[in-house]
Protein backbone atom coordinates (compact mmCIF):
# COMPACT_ATOMS: atom_id res chain seq x y z
CA UNK A 1 0.00 0.00 0.00
CA UNK A 2 1.00 3.58 -0.59
CA UNK A 3 1.81 6.25 1.92
CA UNK A 4 -0.40 8.96 2.40
CA UNK A 5 1.29 12.43 3.60
CA UNK A 6 0.45 15.54 4.12
CA UNK A 7 3.34 18.32 3.56
CA UNK A 8 3.97 21.02 6.40
CA UNK A 9 5.35 24.17 6.18
CA UNK A 10 9.14 23.56 7.70
CA UNK A 11 9.44 20.46 5.18
CA UNK A 12 8.60 22.86 1.84
CA UNK A 13 11.14 25.50 3.32
CA UNK A 14 13.96 22.99 3.25
CA UNK A 15 12.96 21.76 0.04
CA UNK A 16 13.04 24.81 -2.13
CA UNK A 17 15.92 25.69 0.10
CA UNK A 18 14.51 29.23 0.85
CA UNK A 19 17.74 31.21 2.20
CA UNK A 20 17.17 32.51 5.64
CA UNK A 21 14.21 29.57 6.40
CA UNK A 22 15.92 26.40 5.22
CA UNK A 23 19.36 24.68 6.53
CA UNK A 24 21.43 23.07 4.05
CA UNK A 25 22.79 19.97 6.43
CA UNK A 26 18.50 19.39 6.03
CA UNK A 27 18.35 19.51 2.37
CA UNK A 28 19.85 15.66 1.48
CA UNK A 29 17.12 14.40 4.18
CA UNK A 30 14.06 16.27 2.78
CA UNK A 31 15.29 15.22 -0.88
CA UNK A 32 15.41 11.36 0.07
CA UNK A 33 11.95 11.75 1.97
CA UNK A 34 10.68 13.42 -1.51
CA UNK A 35 11.88 10.64 -3.65
CA UNK A 36 10.01 7.83 -1.03
CA UNK A 37 6.79 10.00 -0.11
CA UNK A 38 6.31 11.04 -3.87
CA UNK A 39 5.98 7.01 -4.53
CA UNK A 40 2.67 7.65 -2.58
CA UNK A 41 0.20 10.31 -2.57
CA UNK A 42 1.57 14.08 -1.33
CA UNK A 43 -0.86 16.70 0.18
CA UNK A 44 -0.62 20.13 1.01
CA UNK A 45 -3.24 22.66 2.24
CA UNK A 46 -3.65 26.38 0.78
CA UNK A 47 -2.86 27.85 4.15
CA UNK A 48 0.63 25.74 3.62
CA UNK A 49 1.58 27.16 0.10
CA UNK A 50 -0.06 30.68 1.51
CA UNK A 51 3.00 30.21 4.37
CA UNK A 52 5.09 29.15 1.62
CA UNK A 53 4.76 32.03 -0.57
CA UNK A 54 5.15 34.34 2.30
CA UNK A 55 7.94 33.12 2.92
CA UNK A 56 9.65 33.68 -0.29
CA UNK A 57 8.61 37.09 -0.49
CA UNK A 58 11.01 37.79 2.28
CA UNK A 59 14.24 36.32 0.38
CA UNK A 60 16.17 39.38 0.17
CA UNK A 61 17.56 38.05 -3.52
CA UNK A 62 16.22 39.15 -6.41
CA UNK A 63 17.23 36.54 -8.61
CA UNK A 64 16.80 34.27 -6.16
CA UNK A 65 13.44 35.20 -4.78
CA UNK A 66 12.27 35.17 -8.47
CA UNK A 67 13.82 31.63 -9.01
CA UNK A 68 11.94 30.36 -5.67
CA UNK A 69 8.51 32.01 -7.28
CA UNK A 70 8.83 30.96 -10.64
CA UNK A 71 9.01 27.33 -9.29
CA UNK A 72 6.18 27.60 -6.46
CA UNK A 73 4.27 28.58 -9.83
CA UNK A 74 5.07 25.69 -11.77
CA UNK A 75 4.30 23.18 -8.73
CA UNK A 76 1.24 25.01 -8.21
CA UNK A 77 -0.06 24.74 -11.50
CA UNK A 78 1.32 21.42 -12.21
CA UNK A 79 -0.51 19.88 -8.93
CA UNK A 80 -3.72 21.16 -10.12
CA UNK A 81 -3.28 19.48 -13.67
CA UNK A 82 -1.52 16.30 -13.02
CA UNK A 83 -1.27 15.86 -8.99
CA UNK A 84 2.53 16.40 -8.88
CA UNK A 85 4.65 17.65 -7.16
CA UNK A 86 1.53 17.31 -4.45
CA UNK A 87 -2.34 17.64 -4.59
CA UNK A 88 -3.57 20.63 -3.50
CA UNK A 89 -6.35 19.94 -1.00
CA UNK A 90 -8.44 21.16 1.85
CA UNK A 91 -11.08 18.60 2.21
CA UNK A 92 -10.71 15.25 1.95
CA UNK A 93 -14.16 13.93 1.61
CA UNK A 94 -15.00 16.39 -0.81
CA UNK A 95 -11.59 17.52 -2.75
CA UNK A 96 -12.31 21.29 -3.15
CA UNK A 97 -9.74 23.14 -2.65
CA UNK A 98 -11.60 25.57 -0.53
CA UNK A 99 -15.37 26.14 0.25
CA UNK A 100 -16.92 28.16 2.77
CA UNK A 101 -17.40 25.71 5.29
CA UNK A 102 -13.80 24.60 5.07
CA UNK A 103 -12.59 28.09 5.99
CA UNK A 104 -15.42 28.32 8.72
CA UNK A 105 -14.35 25.24 9.89
CA UNK A 106 -10.28 26.28 9.93
CA UNK A 107 -11.48 29.59 11.80
CA UNK A 108 -13.40 27.46 14.29
CA UNK A 109 -10.06 25.53 14.90
CA UNK A 110 -8.29 28.57 15.32
CA UNK A 111 -10.16 29.78 17.96
CA UNK A 112 -10.54 26.35 19.77
CA UNK A 113 -6.64 26.03 19.18
CA UNK A 114 -5.45 29.27 19.00
CA UNK A 115 -2.26 29.80 20.49
CA UNK A 116 1.33 29.69 19.52
CA UNK A 117 1.80 26.53 18.32
CA UNK A 118 -1.01 26.20 16.14
CA UNK A 119 -1.35 28.50 13.17
CA UNK A 120 -3.97 28.22 10.44
CA UNK A 121 -1.75 26.12 8.29
CA UNK A 122 -1.36 23.47 11.69
CA UNK A 123 -4.69 23.52 11.42
CA UNK A 124 -5.35 22.75 8.08
CA UNK A 125 -2.81 19.89 7.68
CA UNK A 126 -4.58 18.16 11.39
CA UNK A 127 -7.60 18.80 10.14
CA UNK A 128 -6.58 16.57 6.69
CA UNK A 129 -5.00 14.43 8.75
CA UNK A 130 -8.11 13.33 10.42
CA UNK A 131 -10.48 13.29 7.35
CA UNK A 132 -8.04 11.19 5.69
CA UNK A 133 -7.60 8.49 9.06
CA UNK A 134 -11.73 8.62 8.93
CA UNK A 135 -11.54 7.65 5.50
CA UNK A 136 -9.37 4.27 6.63
CA UNK A 137 -5.92 6.11 5.40
CA UNK A 138 -2.50 6.10 7.42
CA UNK A 139 -0.84 9.74 6.70
CA UNK A 140 2.31 11.17 7.97
CA UNK A 141 3.13 14.37 8.54
CA UNK A 142 6.03 16.15 6.62
CA UNK A 143 7.80 18.55 8.85
CA UNK A 144 10.16 19.06 11.10
CA UNK A 145 8.18 20.53 13.77
CA UNK A 146 7.87 17.72 16.23
CA UNK A 147 4.79 18.32 17.75
CA UNK A 148 2.92 18.07 14.43
CA UNK A 149 4.95 15.01 13.22
CA UNK A 150 3.47 13.29 16.58
CA UNK A 151 0.14 13.58 14.63
CA UNK A 152 1.58 11.11 11.73
CA UNK A 153 0.57 7.33 12.10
Amino acid sequence: MNAWSVIDTSWLLELYRVPGASAASRYADVAQQAGEAAQGTMFVTLPVLFELANHIVRVRDGNRRRQLAERYREDVAMSLTDDRPWTVASDPETGVLLTAKTLLDLADGFVAQSGPAYSLADISILELAKGLRRQGIDVRVLTFDEEMESYSD
